[in-house]
């Protein structure tokens, strides 16, 4: 249908901003026929200024780019988001290795236990594969100073353990 893109937006903002066609039509000095034509996918040629005007009273903008650009940019922005998110999963890690090298040894040992008590019900439930068990398992292991080691140098599966990870208690929030 031509103008998809367009009335789905237009019926989308109008919805979210709990107007009728009615009300828009008022709004925007444009009659309710050419409003409910146009979400209904049946309207001719559309001016210009008709599309101005029903985007200014919806509180839109209208932008211009090449033919299928918008589903490449919409894919760049969610692998962006993705990127920001693994660091950020990162990052708070590394905040918790240096809270367990800075708090005293019994409570950085605590925090530890529970971390491996959070992996032994993992294994027990089945609730992660045992890949994930055995690589949280090994950077658990031994003195507070090494497992802190392994949570700032977590190798090639940080990504993934950081997904799921047995910390979430003592994680700082995540950025805004």
């Amino acid at each position: 249908m031509r103008y998809t893109p367009l009335r789905k937006a237009l019926r989308s903002a109008r919805g979210e901003k709990g107007l009728t066609q009615a009300a828009l039509a008022a709004r925007s000095g444009t009659s309710r026929v050419t409003i409910a034509r146009l979400e209904a996918g049946s309207a001719g040629d559309i001016r210009m200024g008709t599309v101005g005007s029903l985007c200014e009273a919806l509180g839109l903008e209208i932008t211009v780019g090449p033919a299928g650009s918008r589903p490449a940019l919409e894919t760049r922005l969610a692998r962006e988001r993705e990127k920001s998110r693994r660091l950020d999963l990162r990052h708070r890690h590394a905040l918790l290795a240096a809270r367990l090298l800075s708090a005293p040894r019994t409570k950085a040992n605590a925090l530890v236990a529970r971390a491996r008590a959070a992996v032994d019900r993992w294994e027990r439930e089945e609730l992660c594969s045992r890949h994930y068990v055995s690589r949280w398992r090994a950077m658990l292991a031994g003195p507070i100073e090494r497992v802190a080691q392994a949570l700032l140098e977590p190798g090639d599966w940080a990504d993934a353990l950081f997904q799921n990870t047995p910390w979430a208690f003592a994680l700082e929030p995540a950025a805004a």
